[in-house]
């Protein structure tokens, strides 16, 4: 089987004493990102960096989305992938945020954060082959999720261990 360009997109749900975590890492299946895996990667990275920023007591729960949605929407225009928002917005089709705790989806208000709240922030690019975008973006998906606590004083990612900046995600790849 010929795994050179494809992607690995692992979406995990785990359990332990009855709390859970939910967590996704895209990784390279060759152990070696792309031009364009990269550029798309390292855009879902400061998308889901800018919702983590927006994970603080007091702010709307869709604010983690906003954040994201805008560093991707921007992004994907500045690549020519997308012609305007609107356009972008196919490529980032679901939600960024949903809580966790008793249950992979936890079911909640979605109005404010307060503090010991838990959920993730999971950016996401899919880009379907055959897209109106440039070829080489085609068949290209990365999603990124962590586990974020939402505290008194900022927030902490919860699943921080769990590599997923480019040159960590090669580097373990490299062990192999």
């Amino acid at each position: 089987m010929n795994v050179e360009g494809e992607l690995v997109l692992m979406d995990l749900g785990a359990e332990y004493h009855g709390y859970t975590a939910d967590v996704t890492r895209t990784i390279p299946a060759n152990g070696t990102f792309t031009k364009a895996q990269k550029a798309i990667y390292d855009l879902v990275y400061k998308a889901q960096e800018a919702g983590i920023a927006k994970a603080r007591v007091g702010n709307g729960f869709r604010s983690t989305d906003e954040a994201a949605r805008e560093v991707i929407i921007k992004g994907l225009v500045k690549l020519g992938i997308a012609k305007n928002e609107w356009d972008a917005r196919q490529y980032f089709p679901h939600g960024t945020s949903h809580y966790i705790g008793l249950d992979v989806h936890d079911p909640g208000l979605y109005g404010v954060f307060e503090p010991n709240m838990v959920i993730t922030v999971e950016p996401g690019i899919y880009i379907p082959k055959g897209s109106s975008c440039d070829e080489k973006w085609h068949g290209i998906a990365v999603r990124i999720e962590d586990d974020i606590l939402v505290t008194k004083n900022g927030c902490e990612v919860l699943t921080n261990e769990c590599p997923k900046e480019i040159c960590e995600i090669e580097e373990l790849l490299s062990m192999r």
